[in-house]
C-alpha cells in the first residue's frame, strides 16, 4: 500500500527544489503540496510566537488529513517548534525537515555552523540545538531572503556565498537552515562542497522517520 505524504510549505521558492529531491526518491510514496505564504509573512512581520504559528499550522495539518494524507513533512524550518506542539494533537505523523539535518550533522561532525537568512528561523534553531541536546553557534545573513523575495536573486546568492566562505575557514560543516538556500550550493567553489548542508540532502531519511511513526502507531 502506498503512503500519502503531504508537505506543507510557506513559500513558493522551495517548491521546485523539493520536487526535484522527491523525483529521486525510491519507495511507494504519493505526494501533494499545501502551500500558505501569508503565514511565513504574518511571521515575519509580528514574529515567530506559538500564539500564532500553532493554531496556523494546525489548521494546515487538519486540511491535509482531510486530503488524504497519511503523513505531513513541513518543509519550513522556521516551524520547527509549532510542529513538536501539532504532532501531539492529531494522529497522523508529522516530520520537521530539519530534524535530519542537524541530527546527522551532529552525529558525524565536530564543529558545525547553523547559516540563516531569514530571522524567524533563529528560535526554531535554538530549538532544534536543545532537542539535539548539542549547542552550535548561529550566523544570520541579514537581508539575503529579502532580496530572494523580491527577485534579487543575484544579491541573495552573493551574500550566502561570501558567508560560506568566511564560515569554511573556521569550521567543518554549515547548516543552511532554509531550503531556499540551497539553490547556492550550485554556484560554490568545488572545495567548499563538502561543507554545505542542507535538509534536502537528508529528505530520504525524513520520509523514513515519518514512516517508521507510522508503524509505531499501529
Amino acid at each position: 500500500m502506498s503512503s500519502r505524504i503531504a508537505l506543507i510549505h510557506t513559500t513558493s521558492l522551495v517548491l521546485e527544489p523539493v520536487r526535484l529531491e522527491l523525483e529521486k526518491l525510491s519507495g511507494d510514496y504519493r505526494f501533494f503540496h499545501m502551500l500558505d505564504e501569508a503565514l511565513l509573512r504574518c511571521m515575519m512581520s509580528e514574529g515567530n510566537t506559538p500564539g500564532l504559528t500553532v493554531p496556523w499550522l494546525e489548521r494546515l495539518v487538519n486540511r491535509s488529513i482531510r486530503g488524504g494524507a497519511d503523513g505531513i513533512i513541513v518543509s519550513c524550518s522556521s516551524l520547527s517548534m509549532s510542529v513538536a506542539r501539532v504532532s501531539g494533537l492529531v494522529d497522523v505523523p508529522i516530520e520537521s525537515i530539519d530534524t535530519a539535518l542537524y541530527k546527522k550533522v551532529l552525529e558525524n561532525y565536530k564543529n558545525p555552523v547553523v547559516l540563516m537568512t531569514n530571522p524567524t528561523n533563529r528560535e526554531p534553531a535554538d530549538y532544534m540545538q536543545k532537542l539535539m541536546g548539542a549547542p552550535m553557534p548561529v550566523q544570520l545573513c541579514s537581508g539575503a531572503f529579502e532580496a530572494l523575495s523580491r527577485g534579487d536573486s543575484a544579491g541573495h546568492d552573493g551574500q550566502v556565498m561570501k558567508e560560506v566562505e568566511r564560515l569554511a575557514e573556521k569550521h567543518d560543516a554549515i547548516l543552511f537552515s532554509q531550503i531556499s538556500m540551497a539553490r547556492v550550493r550550485s554556484l560554490l567553489k568545488p572545495e567548499l562542497l563538502s561543507f554545505v548542508h542542507s535538509s534536502l540532502d537528508y529528505l530520504e531519511l525524513t520520509v523514513q522517520a515519518l514512516e517508521d511513526k507510522a508503524g509505531a502507531a499501529r
